[in-house]
């Protein structure tokens, strides 16, 4: 019973985080333009980037590549926390207070998560290239078409169970590093002990946070069926025009956008339910404290903080 418990605790996160999307869609607009930022990377790399000669230089450019990109997510992530801890103090929501508090008091902790996200993937990068039957070869040429290809995944090679595995492997840490941001945004922890408490978030309620992991992954398989379906058709010799493949862009800045948001707001809220618990002495299920409601009880990081760090 404890483990259905548990598994409907992890439904509850990710329903939660829809509702309170439909009723704060600013919440969304940190990450949107985020994702501009990082297609921005994506297609400078893939259209412009000329790689050194040295090996070495290579390898700085691929991790200062994936650091950018890290970077860039985490901050967007933590500005929307911001968001949510002025809607949560009855304060009027203002993206500039929060862009302001973001880079002013939590950005020099969000950098080591950051670059430590960075490193696994560029591990995984690593091995990707490492395994991969196909090689590079002459630069593409910039096109509506090539870049809706390249942002949705497309150009990326043929499916592999490897790959696949390398893939949740980084939402695995990618995940992690979203439960440790709350702690920098709401609680003014430093990095190292942002990670080690969700580490301890992971270990007191594993099946939780693994089932908002399978959810906000199952969203976003459902979010692509669109453009797997329209990028067989363009294999298959389907011609679509400019403005559609620009609509594709779009949608594909939407997908992106939504799988980060339900990612974020899911740990975020387990991370709030777990301070409750932990206030409730820290013992039993997690579903025996009832689970905080538009992050109702945020005022009681302060007093938790104080007593557990």
């Amino acid at each position: 019973m404890g483990v259905f418990s548990d598994i409907s605790d992890g439904w509850g996160l990710f329903t939660s985080s829809i509702r309170v999307l439909g009723k704060y869609p600013v919440l969304l607009l940190p990450l949107f333009f985020s994702w501009v930022l990082v297609a921005g990377l994506i297609l400078y790399m893939r259209y412009y980037f000329v790689a050194p000669n040295s090996f070495a230089l290579v390898l700085v450019y691929v991790y200062g590549f994936l650091f950018s990109i890290t970077l860039i997510v985490s901050v967007a992530n933590t500005m929307m926390l911001e968001v949510v801890q002025q809607i949560e103090t009855g304060s009027k929501i203002s993206l500039k207070k929060a862009l302001e508090e973001t880079f002013g008091l939590d950005l020099i902790k969000v950098i080591p998560l950051a670059a430590v996200w960075a490193l696994v993937w560029f591990i995984i990068v690593i091995i990707r290239v490492l395994t991969s039957k196909k090689r590079g070869g002459s630069k593409s040429e910039p096109s509506a078409k090539d870049a809706a290809r390249t942002l949705g995944g497309a150009n990326s090679g043929p499916f592999s169970w490897l790959g696949l595995g390398l893939q949740m492997f980084e939402k695995l840490v990618r995940m992690t590093t979203f439960l440790a941001l709350p702690a920098i945004a709401w609680e003014n922890l430093g990095p190292i002990s942002a990670y080690k408490r969700a580490g301890e978030i992971i270990r007191k309620h594993p099946i939780q946070f693994l089932t908002a992991y399978s959810l906000t992954g199952v969203a976003a398989l459902f979010m692509i069926i669109p453009l797997y379906i329209i990028f067989k058709l363009d294999d298959a010799g389907m011609n679509f025009s400019t403005i559609f493949w620009v609509g594709v862009i779009v949608y594909e800045g939407l997908v992106w956008t939504l799988s980060n948001y339900l990612e974020q707001m899911t740990v975020g809220i387990l991370y709030l339910w777990h301070l409750k618990w932990m206030k409730n002495g820290g013992t039993g299920d997690l579903s025996d404290v009832p689970k905080p409601d538009l992050f109702d009880h945020y005022h009681e990081l302060a007093e938790y903080s104080k007593a557990v760090v």
